[in-house]
């Protein structure tokens, strides 16, 4: 069958002009808030401990059996998880070694991992089979798959079926690969004010599109452009497209999935040229704007200041009533839920820290080649899963809050806490390393010394501890409270704020986001509340 090509290159224009639109927008007033921030940044906490340099080592290796993509042939495959959470496999293990061009290579910024496939299959085949008009009853059931066998999925990229040999190797994987799905890099512009625009845009280009809701990108840029476009098309063709197939289920599932490829390589064509196109701008404009807004940074903050003042002269009175009923009565019930599970993930990791110091042996003539296992240790699945366990268990609490903060994500949450542990514990191990060789590195360290650093290294530890505590809980805090509490305060005050904006004088003018400003007043609002209501619950 055909599909309106046309049509389809039209609605993929019209979005990228108008993400173009948002994101040259975003970008300049990213760029303003760059040079305010390095004018007026606040003081950093003040961490004891040393922080490790960049970790340069493969984060995990190991043989997994993965489905083919075409085939669906099921083959073993050499993994390597780099240390930048990129994941390449290959046919042997030498290949790397051996400098060999991997078989594949994985970046799961914006996957999930399902441990359980069949489940998560079947009901995707659900809801194609309703949004198809089809009865599930009558349709093949797909395949099962074996036993430890996971899934890498994304709602629109290739999914990936991975099978482990035990149930301690499917456990270790999924561990791995669900970090790798929380910090693999997406954007690919190494660019600071690039990195703040890019997300910003694309969520306002959704808003001007009509598509309201809270939005997360994830992906590179061309994946994350094509994925709003495949959403417009989505609402305004492809209902009408697939539509039109007729015959058996599995001709029409195979012309769908025909039709789709096609037009994911229409609109990526589209995408690819118009995002080359942008980042060639703003490499060429970027030298010449900077020092311009550099000049106009004072004027610009002291209108801001004026706007600021007159918002708040406005709002408070609507602000204020909405955070007493909607965020004050939550404040001490999420700090319970989210403080002591973390805290006491660090009081499990404490421990753990003194016995791998106590079983540590000097030994050799450099010492330095006697820290790997200690260098692992903080990266270890099951050496650290007494600590995780002890964090991950507010997850069921804060699914539990889903019912009234709908935009929760537990285990994103979880994850934020086990990574501020086990980052903490590396810089621990660290700095005790460092001030071991500080001692010589070819000197074999008595006992004594060896505990005197590790006693002076926990106290740093702890110190950092309850610093990394306070600031994940006020992070999360904020995560769960911001989308509603910005639900309600944004409509009530639209109407406020847009005379305002007509005030800003001119030259100033296109750097200055009356909305911006407003989000900072009331961001800051809610930090207060959070801030004092964390201070409240550690003095009591």
């Amino acid at each position: 069958m055909s599909f309106p090509k046309d049509e389809i290159l039209e609605v993929a224009k019209a979005v990228c002009v108008t993400f173009t639109i948002e994101y040259t927008k975003a970008y300049t007033l990213a760029l303003v808030q760059q040079i305010k921030e390095e004018m007026n940044a606040p003081p950093e906490p003040d961490w004891q401990l040393e922080k490790r340099p960049k970790w340069e080592k493969d984060l995990k290796t190991g043989w997994l059996v993965k489905e083919g993509a075409i085939r669906k042939s099921w083959k073993r495959r050499w993994f390597v998880v780099k240390p930048d959470y990129q994941i390449d496999y290959y046919a042997e293990e030498t290949d790397l070694a051996n400098k060999k061009k991997p078989k594949g290579s994985i970046n799961l910024c914006g996957y999930w991992v399902n441990t359980d496939p069949n489940d998560s299959v079947i009901g995707r085949l659900k809801r194609l089979a309703e949004k198809m008009g089809m009865d599930f009853s009558n349709l093949p059931k797909p395949n099962e798959y074996p036993p430890l066998t996971f899934e890498l999925y994304h709602w629109r990229r290739r999914c990936y079926y991975v099978t482990a040999s035990t149930k301690e190797e499917f456990d270790d994987w999924v561990a791995q690969f669900r970090s790798c799905c929380w910090w693999a890099r997406g954007l690919q512009f190494d660019d600071g004010c690039h990195r703040a625009a890019f997300p910003v845009a694309a969520q306002k280009t959704r808003w001007e599109l009509g598509r309201w809701g809270w939005y997360s990108s994830y992906g590179t840029e061309e994946q994350i452009m094509c994925e709003m476009i495949a959403d417009e098309l989505d609402y305004e063709i492809m209902g009408r497209v697939f539509g039109q197939l007729v015959g058996p289920w599995f001709i029409r599932s195979m012309l769908r999935n025909k039709v789709q490829k096609a037009i994911d390589a229409l609109v990526m064509g589209a995408v690819k040229s118009a995002w080359a196109a942008m980042k060639k701008a703003v490499e060429e404009l970027r030298p010449q704007i900077e020092p311009k807004i550099r000049e106009l940074v004072e004027p610009i903050f002291a209108a801001e200041k004026d706007i600021v003042d007159k918002i708040k002269d406005k709002v408070m009175s609507t602000i204020l009533p909405i955070q007493e009923e909607h965020v004050n009565p939550h404040l001490r019930k999420i700090i319970d839920i989210v403080r002591k599970p973390v805290s006491d993930g660090f009081n499990e990791v404490f421990k753990l820290y003194d016995e791998k110091i106590n079983k540590w042996e000097p030994t050799g003539a450099d010492l330095s080649k006697t820290f790997n296992d200690l260098d692992w240790f903080p990266r270890s699945y099951w050496q650290m899963r007494p600590a995780t366990d002890k964090a991950e268990e507010m997850y069921q609490s804060l699914d539990d809050l889903r019912i009234i903060f709908k935009d929760i994500y537990p285990w994103s949450l979880c994850n934020h806490a086990t990574s501020s542990i086990r980052d903490l514990t590396d810089n621990a191990i660290w700095t005790w390393q460092q001030a071991i060789l500080a001692q010589g590195a070819d000197r074999k360290p008595e006992r004594e010394v060896i505990d005197r650093i590790k006693y002076e290294t926990m106290e740093k530890f702890r110190h950092d501890a309850d610093i990394a505590i306070t600031r994940f809980s006020a992070k999360v805090m904020k995560l769960i409270l911001l989308p509603p509490f910005e639900a309600l305060v944004n409509p009530a005050a639209k109407l406020i704020i847009a005379p305002i904006a007509e005030t800003i004088p001119g030259p100033v003018k296109q750097f200055i986001d009356i909305q911006k400003d407003f989000e900072d007043l009331y961001n800051g609002i809610l930090d207060d509340a959070i801030n004092s209501a964390i201070q409240h619950a550690h003095n009591s």
